[in-house]
Order: structure tokens, then sequence, then C-alpha cells
């Protein structure tokens, strides 16, 4: 299982590492990059390969009584995957609920099987504070926006998910 483990986690952060790569730099989120990518089948294949690859390993390693929040977790990026296009059109209802699924689940999860390692979100806060004080110019939002807060609290939720997994092995 930790196999599936590590190539999820390798799929994921591989896409994410070229994209922004590619790109020049952080994008507003992972989602977004789907707008960005001439082979757009890349996002999909990337949510469903990671959670698939993921699922059985993160099911195995749950407690019965909260498996649901694993599975539900999963889901929620499968979701992603089916629906990529979220500014508009029935995508859009979908990639918010599976994004929703997926941030929400994986961290009750996470508070469930390892507590403490929701402390990253505590890195999370001050790493925001600290670059919204290097992108001040007046104005909170436009500083914290500048900040790419979505970007961030996707790579917060997938880095606490895979350290509580292996460390629950």
């Amino acid at each position: 299982m930790t196999t599936l483990i590590i190539l999820s986690a390798l799929c994921i952060a591989a896409y994410t590492a070229a994209v922004c790569i590619k790109f020049g730099g952080v994008p507003a989120s992972i989602s977004a990059t789907f707008y960005k990518l001439e082979h757009k089948m890349w996002f999909g294949a990337t949510m469903w390969l990671t959670a698939g690859l993921l699922m059985p390993a993160i099911l195995e390693a749950t407690p019965d009584c909260y498996q649901f929040t694993a599975f539900l977790a999963c889901l929620g990026m499968l979701l992603i995957g089916i629906a990529p296009n979220f500014r508009e059109g029935i995508d859009r209802p979908i990639h918010i609920t599976g994004a929703i699924l997926c941030i929400l689940f994986s961290q009750v999860w996470v508070g469930l099987t390892c507590p403490w390692m929701l402390l990253v979100w505590a890195v999370y806060l001050a790493n925001t504070v600290w670059a919204m004080k290097k992108h001040w110019k007046g104005n909170a939002v436009s500083a914290f926006l500048m900040t790419k807060p979505m970007f961030w609290v996707e790579i917060t939720a997938l880095l606490a998910t895979y350290v509580a997994l292996l460390i629950s092995l």
C-alpha cells in the first residue's frame, strides 16, 4: 500500500510542479491550470490517477468508524477530475462540490487519524501573513489574493493528508 501512496503523491506533485514550471509560477489554484493546458485531458487524468491510487491505501488504513471521510475526500477529487471547468456550465457545481468534499473530508480524516498534523495549517497561516506583508499596497483583500490562497490551501491539504497517511501505517 505504501507504493500506491507514493505513486499517488508523485502523480499530483509531478503535475503541479510541471504546470508551475511550464507557466512560470504558482497558479491561482491547481484547478486553474486546466484552462492553460493545451491537452486538457491531463488535468482530469491526474485527478483520477491521484485519487484512484490513493483510495485503496487510505481506505485500508482507516478504521471503519470514519472510513467514510477517506472515501468522500477521494470522491471529491474524482468529481474535480470529472468536471474540470469550474467557471461555467454543469461542471461548475460539480467541481465546487468535489473541491469542498476533497478539502473538508481530507482534513477531517487528518484530524481523526493524526490530529497534530493539523498544525501544518499554522504554517499556512504564517506564510500567508508574511506574503500579505510582502504584497501590501494598502488593500488587505488585494494583498491576500496576491498570496494565491487557494493554491496553498490545496497544497497544505495534500501535504497534511499524505504525511498523516504515511505516519499512520
